[in-house]
């Protein structure tokens, strides 16, 4: 799965470059007519690279680094949000980002309003005046862009991290959105939030895990269903006294990085052809797709990113501040930051790597040829799957 704060494909990439294009030319986000034309012209559909940026929805609003009135795109306009302007290259939008940023962080002040009387109702507070809060001192023109108009455009779309009235002529005034506060300094780590106040409410905080070798189980299984299925084992196994860690509980920090570790070790050696991505994670949906081409790509996404956050985890235990990744990564997991219940912690992690084997192991089996010849002997079809045990070959 991929989330907002992936590079763009090529599509994608010429896409973006070209709203902004124009809209650096007249501060006016170009009509879908025009950004269709351009695409088409190059070998692309539009409707289907726009709908390929990663995307969140809340109500009737779906937010992506570009979009458009869907399901009716030729009646508007193509636009850019901060997770689109932060893959443009030419130093305005960054200075537009950066001065949005500065923005939200006016209107997170401008909250302590109520704290000059805390017995009076007066509504959900002040809305700032865009150009006289932030661009006071800043000249009418940069290099052929006005700024306050570009910034009162892109502020326009920039629902959820605010509401904003635009004014015609570029002005404007808002207050934040869904999200409570936005003291951020990069817009790496406001997406990051943008993702937690648009993650259903319904996403387990933690996972329950009671069986310390449901991991190893789940994992053994994937393995074999591989072997069996596409003619290959994909795990290498690891020394024992590396395996056993993942079925030990921890009560310490140093428990749980070493569990941790001994986990993303394990994904990170998973033996997946070819070298680019580097990590085996970033591989394995393609190859599962290119050796089994019915498989369900969507589910598979879905398990791999589950695993892909622990690896995540891994690489970014050290921090003194959740950058976006390490945020998205321990919200994927069901972790809050920084941990402090560590046997809580990783049995979350366990059961999340458990299921993520396991939808794994299903959507392979799901997929196999009709010649493959998976079933037990003996088993009903309908019991095939949880048949396949690795009776003499455990995995770790």
């Amino acid at each position: 799965m991929n989330s907002f704060l992936d590079p763009l494909d090529e599509p994608q990439q010429l896409l973006v470059d070209t709203v902004w294009e124009k809209f650096a030319e007249v501060q006016k986000f170009p009509s879908f007519r025009y950004i269709e034309f351009v695409m088409r012209r190059a070998g692309y559909n539009a409707e289907v690279v726009l709908s390929s940026f990663p995307v969140l929805s809340e109500g009737n609003i779906e937010y992506r680094a570009a979009n458009a009135n869907f399901p009716r795109p030729l009646e508007g306009p193509v636009w850019l949000t901060l997770a689109g302007l932060r893959h443009v290259q030419d130093p305005r939008a960054a200075k537009i980002t950066s001065t949005l940023l500065d923005y939200m962080r006016a209107m997170t002040k401008a909250q302590e309003w109520v704290l000059r009387d805390p017995f009076t109702y007066a509504g959900p507070g002040p809305k700032l005046e865009l150009r006289k809060t932030v661009m006071a001192e800043q000249p009418d023109a940069d290099h052929g862009l006005t700024p306050w108009v570009a910034l009162a455009r892109v502020a326009n779309y920039e629902w959820p991290g605010m509401r904003f009235n635009y004014a015609e002529g570029g002005n404007g005034n808002g207050r934040l959105g869904l999200l409570p506060d936005a003291d951020f300094d990069t817009v790496e780590d406001y997406l990051a939030a943008v993702v937690a106040a648009l993650t259903p409410a319904d996403h387990p905080a933690e996972l329950t895990y009671t069986d310390p070798r449901a991991l190893v189980r789940s994992i053994g299984f994937f393995d074999v269903t591989c072997e069996l299925v596409i003619g290959r084992p994909l795990v290498k196994r690891p020394p024992l006294d590396r395996s056993g860690l993942l079925v030990l509980d921890v009560a310490t920090e140093d428990e749980f990085l070493a569990g941790l570790a001994a986990l993303a070790e394990l994904l990170g050696q998973l033996d997946i052809p070819k070298r680019n991505p580097p990590h085996a994670l970033g591989r394995i949906t393609d190859h599962l797709k290119e050796v089994l081409p019915g498989i369900d790509r969507a589910a598979v996404e879905r398990a791999v990113h589950t695993l892909d956050q622990i690896r995540v985890l891994r690489n970014s235990n050290i921090h003194t501040k959740p950058g976006a990744s390490l945020l998205e990564a321990y919200q994927s997991l069901g972790l809050a930051f920084p941990v402090r219940d560590y046997g809580t912690a990783w049995d979350s992690i366990r059961a999340y790597a458990d299921r993520a084997f396991a939808s794994l192991q299903e959507q392979i089996l799901a997929a196999r040829p009709a010649s493959t010849g998976t079933q037990t002997p003996g088993v009903p079809a309908a019991e095939a799957p949880s048949a396949v045990v690795p009776a003499q070959k455990p995995t770790v």
